[in-house]
C-alpha cells in the first residue's frame, strides 16, 4: 500500500470563507430594507393610518438598510468574481454581477455628490443627476441585489461542482497509485460501550482500558479520551456499564 495520499487539495466550502457569510449578511439587511419599501407600495392610501413622522422615519431605516447591504455586497462580490477570471472560471453572470455592483456604487456616489455640491447650481449636469440619478440607482441598486443573490448561489454551484470532480480524480489516483484511505471512526459514545460490553461474555470483569479500545474500534468506533475510557472500563468491571 503506497502511504501517500491524493495530493490536490480538497475544494474549500463557500461558507469557509468570508464571502458566502458576508453575502448571507448582505441580502438579509437588503431584505429587512425591501419589505419596509414593500409596505408603502402595496398598502397604498391604508398606509395613512400611519403617522407621517413615523412614515418618514420608515422611509429612512428602509432606504439606510438596502443602501447597507448593498454596500456590503460590493467587495465579497467584486473579489469572488475577480478570483474566477483570475482562475479563468468566469461566466456571463459573473460579469453582469459585477456591472451591477458598478454601476450602483458609482450612481450613489454621484447623487451623493450632486446633492451636497450646492456651488454647482443649476448646472446641467447636476440638474441630470439629481432627476435621473434616483431612478437609475434605484433600478441599479436592485439589480445589485438579486447579482449578490445570484452570485452565492454560483459560489455553491462552482463548489458542488469542483467538489464532484475532486473525489472522481482521488479516486482515479487512488486506484492508480494502490493507496487505501484510512477509514474514519465515529466517535464513540456511552451507549455505544454499553452495546459493546454488552456482547461480551466472561472478559468483562478483568476488562482492560486497551481491550475497550480494540473492541470499539473493530465495531467502527473511535475511541474517547483515556480518561473517559477508563472511567467506561471500570464501569464495566464493576457490572455498571450495562
Amino acid at each position: 500500500m503506497n502511504a501517500q495520499s491524493f495530493p490536490k487539495l480538497e475544494p474549500i466550502k463557500p461558507d469557509a470563507d468570508w464571502i458566502a457569510p458576508l453575502l448571507k449578511l448582505s441580502l438579509f439587511v437588503s431584505t429587512l430594507g425591501w419589505i419596509v419599501y414593500g409596505v408603502f407600495a402595496l398598502a397604498f392610501d391604508d398606509i395613512a393610518v400611519i403617522p407621517a413622522r413615523v412614515q418618514s422615519v420608515l422611509v429612512i431605516v428602509g432606504s439606510a438598510l438596502i443602501v447597507a447591504g448593498a454596500e456590503m455586497n460590493t467587495a465579497p462580490t467584486v473579489v469572488a468574481v475577480a478570483r474566477k477570471w483570475g482562475a479563468g472560471k468566469g461566466q456571463t453572470l459573473d460579469g453582469v454581477a459585477f456591472a451591477a455592483s458598478l454601476v450602483g456604487s458609482i450612481t450613489a456616489a454621484l447623487i451623493a455628490f450632486s446633492i451636497r455640491q450646492v456651488r454647482l447650481g443649476d448646472s446641467n449636469w447636476r440638474v441630470l443627476a439629481l432627476d435621473v440619478g434616483p431612478l437609475v440607482v434605484g433600478i441599479a441598486i436592485a439589480c445589485d441585489f438579486y447579482a449578490a443573490a445570484v452570485e452565492l448561489g454560483l459560489l455553491r454551484s462552482d463548489y458542488d461542482r469542483e467538489i464532484e470532480q475532486w473525489i472522481a480524480e482521488r479516486a482515479e489516483w487512488n486506484e492508480s497509485h494502490g493507496y487505501v484511505e484510512p477509514v474514519a471512526l465515529k466517535p464513540a459514545t456511552i451507549e455505544d460501550a454499553r452495546r459493546v460490553v454488552g456482547q461480551m461474555n466472561g472478559e468483562r470483569a478483568g476488562l482492560t482500558t486497551e481491550q475497550l479500545a480494540d473492541a470499539l474500534r473493530v465495531s467502527g468506533l473511535e475511541f474517547p479520551s483515556e480518561t473517559t475510557g477508563g472511567r467506561w472500563a471500570r464501569m464495566a468491571r464493576r457490572g455498571e456499564l450495562n
